[in-house]
């Protein structure tokens, strides 16, 4: 006998016999070559097979090639090759190397053998299982004439299997019986008899082959890594696989034995009595932890085809730890435990999962309470989201949110409650509950007032503790009331009706009670965030009436635009009186300033002669805030420089049947001679002013500020009193804003008296009278700034019958410019008288105005005009042109080159003559006059050239100019104006 050796890959090797006699190059194997000669077999092939994933392709190329020479091997070659590989891949996964495989054939007949280092013989399922692992064997057994195990012991197995022609497919081939009792491998070693108790059998076959298909997955991915026929694993999922797929095989096999043996005797239920070593109880808990989280892991990667069905999970938990637990107690030298049926464990587990389900859906839902609640800015919108959430979860037939009206004193007794929402209550009983008071014997209120949770489990223990239920929900069975607690401040209570009796176990208080803390929680967020946008909105109104009332220096205006901020916001009726520096008394007659409700604020009535009320009399006497306590009127005073300038009261409109406090027929009783005390007298009748308004009702009803966000109320809970107060807050903060401004103005208005007064003085009251000239003038002073500026004019008779028109413009504001104004007109006249020339009379006024050592700018128009030749000569220090009116002409403004401003050190003031029509008109002015904010100066010349109607009288004139130029009241500017015709007389 030769045999020719072949290498086809690395790690694999074959030897076919050629009929050669060279010696066998595998001396351990000829015994077995010889005892299978003895039995008629030839040896056609021996091969050595490395542990790879690739072994059963190889070996059936292998096979193929050695039967290709027979022409009687061609219906078995196909079945041959099949079996040997499925032979291989059980090896392979489930033996240990050394692996070698060897054929050999007889008359038409082929015997495959696959030999292996692993004791352990394999198992063959069931007919009809259902697990991925042993079905190789079965397809074995299905095809081969015969096949079985030889040598099952320490040093190793083999598994062979026979086919003859003709004889495959008969479906006769016995079976090895799979009914072994022992591990072979356990042999000489310490153990310990473990009894789990029975079990299904059919369940344990199925829990054992899925487990066995996920082995058979998990190696396969393994070795596939290994292979780089698939991606590299993650370290920590290698490891775990490891763990799974070598550690606990001992008592796997044996289970999976025993259960195949029972399934093969059709006995219903398997006794799973085990002979383990110790060191199976640390293989099991490694074991069961690692396939717990591989099974996670891998699902949620989606690296499995398999999942664990739950009572597969369940059985594997049972017997792993039920077999710790016992080989623990064994090892310690303890007797052994009693282990729980599993069927026992299945119900504890089923208690556990509904207990667990249950919890799991409260804190599902706890969960969507809070995230909701996590958006709710007021106490309606936390009601919504609780008591709907709550009356479901509770299954109850209603349920309320109440809060104190005033959070802050929960506990007292005769305070309301609000009602932010409500659902399953009808609106007879949301009336009824509006009506609770915390001083009722209610659940609710009693828990606002303790701040105690209130359980009734059945409707004889709701109206033994509370008779008044019977009335008021007289279809109550049972009812739980929680108080909202925040640092020991209760903010309202959660009310939930039930019309079946209801006994609250702990851990469903326990769960309102949570639910109750969120809702607390919520509650105080929500008044805290509208605080502190009610803090918000507060200071940007206050800013913006800050501005308002900077923003004119008319002291009556800033008292009507308080007026129209305080109604109808904080009142439906106000008005104001200016207090004289002596002070005012009741039997005094005032002027008051009234705007009511009635228009929504938009009028302001001005009433005269009206002797003021007591609270006005007494505010402005003592500059404090009067409240009238019979009819709620309120007066503030404005303080200004330490005194009263003004007060304001708030009231509210009368009506003509007197039903605001006055007389029957509609008239107001006298308040003359009404003091401070006597406002405070009951049996006194409330003022009224002419047009209806009587300062007698509540003054700060509970509104906002439309236009600026304000909500109606600060926070559901809080009471009116807190309301009022900090609405009274607000109030008294704009009538001390207005009062700064009130001041302001006061002083402008004196200061601008005073240099108004100053000025007039300055100027001239009285033209000189000049042969053919006829004169007119005016001079306003300006509204915006503080004061009044230096506009001036002058006339002087010149010798020949000539005279001299000036006019100038002192920059700036105030007795400064009025002073400086001053000087200049005194300086022109002097010059004037000397010189004749307008250049020469600009250049002295420069000359002047460096010697007073003013920072002023000064523009200055001079103009020589003589009636009897017709002529202007005029000069400029930086100032606009005078506008001539011809009779017949369109009015222009003659080119006057302008110098620079006086000051400036330049004396050079080119001149310009410029002849006259008859009856034309000159008209000089300062650029008040045709500039302001609105319109530039360009505009304003063009203006006033076009509206320059020629004919008319200067004074005609100048009334229309300062008409079409819209400078007859609330000039920005100080405007002066002088105008000279020419007559028709020589």
């Amino acid at each position: 006998m030769s045999e020719e050796v072949l290498f086809a890959d690395p790690g694999y090797t074959w030897a076919v016999d050629n009929g050669s006699a060279a010696p066998d190059p595998w001396p351990a194997a000829e015994p077995v070559a010889a005892a299978r000669a003895a039995d008629g077999w030839l040896l056609r092939g021996r091969w050595i097979l490395a542990s790879e994933p690739s072994a059963p392709a190889m070996v059936r190329r292998l096979i193929k090639a050695a039967l290709a020479g027979d022409s009687w091997a061609d219906d078995l070659r196909p079945d041959v090759a099949l079996i040997a590989s499925e032979l291989t891949a059980n090896a392979w996964l489930h033996g240990q190397p050394p692996v070698e495989a060897r054929l050999f054939a007889a008359h038409e007949a082929v015997r495959i053998e696959i030999s292996d280092g692993s004791p352990t013989p394999p198992v063959c399922p069931p007919v009809g299982g259902q697990g991925l692992t042993g079905r190789g064997l079965g397809l074995v057994a299905a095809l081969a004439t015969r096949w079985g195990v030889d040598g099952a012991g320490a040093s190793g197995k083999v598994v062979w299997a026979e086919l003859a022609r003709g004889c495959a497919d008969s479906g006769t081939a016995p079976i090895i019986d799979t009914s072994i009792d022992a591990d072979p491998s356990t042999a000489g070693r310490t153990s310990f008899n473990v009894r789990l108790g029975d079990v299904p059998t059919d369940l344990l076959l199925a829990a054992k082959n899925h487990v066995d298909g996920l082995v058979r997955e998990f190696t396969l991915a393994t070795t596939g890594a290994q292979a780089g026929s698939s991606g590299p694993l993650p370290t920590r999922l290698a490891e775990l696989l490891r763990i799974v797929t070598t550690r606990f095989s001992e008592p796997r096999k044996a289970i999976k034995r025993q259960a195949l043996a029972a399934a093969a005797a059709g006995l219903p239920r398997t006794t799973l009595d085990l002979a383990l070593s110790p060191r199976s109880a640390v293989a099991g808990e490694a074991y069961l932890a690692a396939l717990e989280e591989i099974e996670s892991y891998a699902r949620a990667a989606r690296l499995l085809t398999l999942q664990s069905p739950p009572q597969h999970v369940a059985f594997r938990r049972w017997y792993v730890r039920a077999l710790v637990d016992q080989l623990r107690a064994l090892e310690g030298g303890g007797g052994p435990i009693t282990t729980p049926s599993f069927e026992q464990y299945l119900l504890n587990t089923l208690d556990a999962e509904v207990l667990a389900g249950r919890a799991t859906e409260r804190a599902a839902r706890l969960q969507r309470v809070t995230a909701a609640l996590a958006s709710a800015t007021t106490a309606e919108q936390v009601a919504d989201v609780v008591v709907s959430e709550s009356v479901t979860a509770l299954a109850a037939s209603g349920g309320v949110l109440l809060v104190p009206a005033d959070p802050g004193h929960a506990g007292q007794r005769g305070g309301q409650v609000l009602i932010p929402g409500a659902v399953g209550y009808g609106e007879e009983l949301m009336a009824q509950l509006r009506a609770e008071r915390l001083d009722d014997r209610l659940p609710a209120v009693d828990a606002l007032r303790n701040g105690r949770a209130i359980w009734l489990e059945s409707r004889a223990e709701c109206y033994l503790r509370y008779p008044d239920l019977a009335r008021l929900e007289p279809s109550v069975v049972a009812m739980c009331c929680l108080p909202l607690v925040v640092t020991r401040q209760v903010l309202g209570a959660l009310r939930f009706s039930f019309d079946h009796s209801r006994l609250f176990d702990a851990d469903e208080r326990n769960f309102i009670e949570a639910l109750a803390a969120q809702t607390a929680l919520a509650l105080e967020r929500a008044r805290l965030f509208t605080a502190e946008r009610h803090a918000r909105e507060r200071a940007a109104f206050l800013t913006a009436a800050s501005d308002l009332f900077a923003s004119t220096l008319d002291s009556g205006r800033i008292l009507e635009r308080l007026l129209r901020l305080l109604v109808p916001r904080h009142s439906v009726a106000a008005a104001s009186w200016r207090i004289p520096p002596h002070g005012i008394s009741a039997s005094v007659p005032l002027d008051a300033t009234v705007v009511t409700a009635a228009t929504g604020g938009a009028d302001v009535v001005r009433t005269q002669g009206v002797p003021p009320p007591g609270p006005v009399v007494a505010a402005a006497g003592r500059g404090t805030v009067v409240r009238e306590p019979t009819t709620g009127t309120v007066a503030f005073p404005l303080i200004v420089a330490g005194r009263t300038a003004a007060v304001v009261a708030l009231g509210r409109a009368g009506f003509a049947d007197g039903s605001a406090g006055g007389a029957a027929d509609g008239t107001a009783d006298d308040a003359a001679g009404s003091t401070a005390d006597d406002a405070s007298r009951p049996d006194r009748a409330p003022a009224r002013l002419p047009g209806g308004t009587t300062f007698a009702a509540t003054a700060f009803p509970d509104t906002a500020f439309p236009g600026t966000a304000f909500p109606d109320t600060a926070f559901a809970g809080t009471a009116v009193a807190d309301t009022a107060s900090e609405d009274e807050a607000l109030v008294e903060e704009l009538i001390r804003r207005a009062s700064g401004a009130f001041g302001n103005a006061l002083q402008f208005e004196r200061e601008r008296e005073i240099a108004v007064t100053l000025q007039r003085s300055l100027l001239p009251r009285r033209l000189p009278r000049v042969a053919g000239l006829t004169f007119a003038w005016r001079y306003l002073p300006g509204s915006a700034g503080a004061l009044v500026g230096g506009d001036w004019y002058d006339v002087l008779a010149l010798e020949g019958g000539r005279a001299a028109l000036i006019i100038g413009d002192v920059m700036g504001h105030g007795l400064h410019a009025a002073a400086t104004m001053g000087q200049l007109r005194a300086t022109a006249r002097a010059y004037a008288l000397d010189s004749f020339r307008p250049a020469a009379i600009l250049t002295a006024l420069d000359a002047a105005m460096n010697r007073l050592e003013q920072a002023s700018i000064s523009t200055v128009t001079t103009a020589v005009l003589d009636p009897r030749r017709r002529v202007l000569t005029v000069a400029s220090a930086g100032h606009l042109p005078p506008l001539l009116i011809p009779r017949r002409r369109r009015p222009w403004f003659p080119p006057v080159e302008p110098g620079p401003p006086l000051g400036a050190g330049v004396a050079d003031y080119p001149e310009l003559e410029v002849p006259l029509e008859p009856g034309s008109t000159v008209v000089l002015f300062t650029d008040g006059l045709v500039e302001d904010r609105s319109r530039p100066i360009d505009q304003g010349l063009e203006l006033l050239r076009r509206h320059a109607a020629p004919g008319l009288s200067p004074e005609r004139l100048c009334d229309g100019l300062l008409a079409t130029l819209d400078r007859t009241h609330g000039n920005e500017d100080d405007v002066a104006m002088l105008a000279v015709s020419l007559t028709d007389a020589d």
